[in-house]
Formats: structure tokens, sequence, C-alpha cells
């Protein structure tokens, strides 16, 4: 057990179910995603784990998530579908909204959404998510919802070329400690995902649709294909991100990522995307 995390703390703000009641805490994991997939096997459904360093974290599109050793939460759980896998696509939606909620009842009312699933505060990334699906050993389908949220940092803890474009909660004026983070955004993610579970995909996308930071902008988005530009209109209902143009037309993506920059305005001495 990792003696940097207060469990009791952990326990007393929890207020779930599922999720998080059994949960591995460790000093230094390459990445929490891949102890969540072996905690499935071991702890079953809604195992979660906790790492205080993650020294190969991930995020989207191959990506590296950098969080200096125990101030950011580097959270996994790891959850069986109930839902029919081909609507999995929510699922990045649907944490990104539950760590949006956590940052709100921690005290960041600014958090907002930046599609898919990335948390921002003005163009500052707060946190991100990265979900795996798989077809674990003895059948069914399976995700695997990793979160990375900093927490803790002040601005030179975090690499220099992040400092202008990231922030944490401490940052942003909440007193929230790791186990406060872990445990608000587990408690945030129950009932979004079991709505997710028992159909309720509409409602899902509408609550995220609510705090999403960029409708009405015209936003760039970097896309497998490249970069492309539009009026953010809505979200679609499998989640796509549908983009209009000056002549009316609509187009619809289901994969890339909005550029921070176009989704607030530039601050003084503002930087480049996130």
């Amino acid at each position: 057990m990792a003696d940097g995390f207060d469990r009791a703390r952990f326990t007393a703000r929890l207020r779930t179910h599922s999720l998080g009641q059994r949960l591995l805490v460790r000093d230094t994991a390459a990445s929490t995603n891949d102890v969540a997939w072996e905690a499935l096997a071991s702890l079953g459904d809604g195992a979660a784990v906790v790492a205080l360093e993650q020294t190969r974290g991930r995020g989207r599109e191959g990506r590296r998530w950098e969080l200096a050793p125990g101030r950011g939460l580097a959270l996994s759980v790891a959850l069986r579908l109930g839902c029919d896998p081909r609507q999995a696509g929510v699922i990045p939606l649907a944490a990104g909204l539950a760590v949006a909620l956590a940052g709100h009842a921690l005290g960041v009312s600014r958090a907002r959404l930046k599609w898919p699933n990335d948390v921002l505060v003005e163009d500052r990334k707060l946190a991100g998510v990265l979900c795996e699906l798989r077809r674990p050993a003895g059948g069914g389908d399976a995700v695997v919802i990793g979160t990375g949220l900093n927490v803790l940092q002040s601005r030179d803890e975090f690499p220099e070329d992040l400092r202008e474009r990231a922030t944490s909660l401490r940052l942003e004026g909440s007193s929230a400690t790791l186990e406060d983070a872990a445990a608000e955004t587990l408690t945030q993610l129950e009932p979004i995902w079991n709505g997710l579970q028992e159909g309720d995909r509409a409602g899902v996308l509408a609550e995220w649709s609510r705090w999403c930071a960029h409708w009405g902008r015209t936003v760039r988005v970097r896309t497998p294909a490249g970069p492309v530009e539009g009026t953010a209109l809505r979200l679609d209902a499998d989640g796509g991100l549908v983009l209009g143009d000056a002549r009316g037309r609509e187009q619809t993506l289901v994969a890339g990522d909005v550029d921070a920059a176009s989704v607030a305005p530039a601050r003084k001495g503002g930087s480049d995307a996130a």
C-alpha cells in the first residue's frame, strides 16, 4: 500500500455503490490502465487503481501524459459493458463529463469540456481521459477508463513547455487532495455510467453538451485526415461533433481533437493549444 495516499479520507468522501469500493494504490506504476486490466480479473467490475507516480502514462493518439509524482491524480477504473459495444464511442465523453463535474464539486466551477473528453479552464488543460475497450479472458466486453487530473501542481511543477497550457485544481483555487479528487471522480462517474448502461445515451450527451466550451465558436479540429475548421454546432446521437461552414453545410467528425486555443479567447500573453 502506498504511504502517500490516505485511504480513510478517500473512503469518507466516496459515495458509490460499486466504483472504487475495491481500490489498489501503487507508489509507482508504468500505467494505471494496465494495472486496472489486471485488477478487473482479480477484483472484479468497478475495481479502481491509483498511482502516486506513473512512469509511462499515455494519453489519446499515443501522446504521453505527464504528472509530477504525488502532485497529479492517475486513476483508472475497470468496468464490464452492459450496453451494446457498438455504442462505446460515447464512453469517453461520459468519462470526461464525470471529471468536469468532479472539478465543479471540488470548487472549480469554470471547468468546461473540450471535444471529445478533455477538461479545460479557459484554454488551460486540467484533465484528460483515455478509454480502452477490450474483450478480456472469460468473455464479455470491458472498458478501462483512465484519468489524468492535475491536482496539487504549482505552475513551475509542470514541464516548461506546458506551463502556459496546463492548470491544476490548486491553481484554480481548490483545496482538494489527491484522495478527494479520486473519490469525487468515481462518485460522479457512477451515475453517468449507470445511465449509459441503461440506455440513456441521449441524457449523457445532453449533459455533456451543457458543459461544452465551444458551441457557436469557429474551432480547429485535428483529425486523422488533417485539420478541419468550422462552427461547432452540436453533438450527433453517437457523440460525433457536428461542424457548420459559412454556406450552411454540415460535417460530422467522429475522430479528432478540438484545438484548445480555438475554444477560449486568448489571455494576455496567450499560448498555443494544449
